[in-house]
């Protein structure tokens, strides 16, 4: 079965419309302070890649990005927004995201995050696709419920690197 998704490098389009998408389906009675349209504007324009996934009918449905983390620059720190579209499709998006982290990992020798052990299916999804996922670097003021995920090229590729997306 081929893929339903075009991948392309993500546009201005492609970011405003995931941000109105998500800002769409925030609570203003929230409590944060925190804007997601502003958090996502800066951390795009921090990225070295921004890709997005469009649906047959050009919809942007997943953004990915990475950017260099600031104590390494080998380090990619990625990141990902995905729409209810992916909510019933997980293989999908599992084979969307293994070949734009493959991308990533030929700028990135190493990519990483750190995530909240709560959001089990992102911990699921970047386990099947080969990353490591290990217990948040221990410190006095860490949450234990967080966890690092990380991946090389070895673990994604089994050693090999072919990338399949335009640049």
């Amino acid at each position: 079965m081929g893929l339903r998704y075009c991948i392309r490098p993500a546009t201005s389009v492609d970011v405003a419309f995931l941000a109105t998408v998500l800002d769409d389906s925030r609570d203003p009675w929230g409590g944060s302070g925190d804007v997601p349209i502003d958090q996502l504007l800066q951390t795009c324009a921090c990225s070295a890649q921004i890709w997005a996934a469009r649906d047959a009918e050009g919809t942007p449905t997943a953004l990915w990005g990475v950017a260099p983390m600031s104590e390494d620059p080998e380090v990619g720190h990625l990141w990902m927004l995905a729409c209810q579209a992916f909510d019933d499709e997980p293989e999908e998006l599992q084979e969307l995201s293994r070949l734009v982290f493959g991308e990533m990992l030929s700028q990135f020798p190493r990519l990483e995050n750190i995530i909240d052990s709560r959001k089990v299916r992102a911990i699921e999804l970047l386990r099947a696709i080969g990353f490591a996922v290990e217990p948040a670097l221990p410190e006095p003021s860490a949450d234990p419920d967080l966890r690092l995920v990380w991946i090389d090229s070895d673990r994604l590729h089994c050693g090999g690197h072919t990338s399949l997306l335009p640049n």
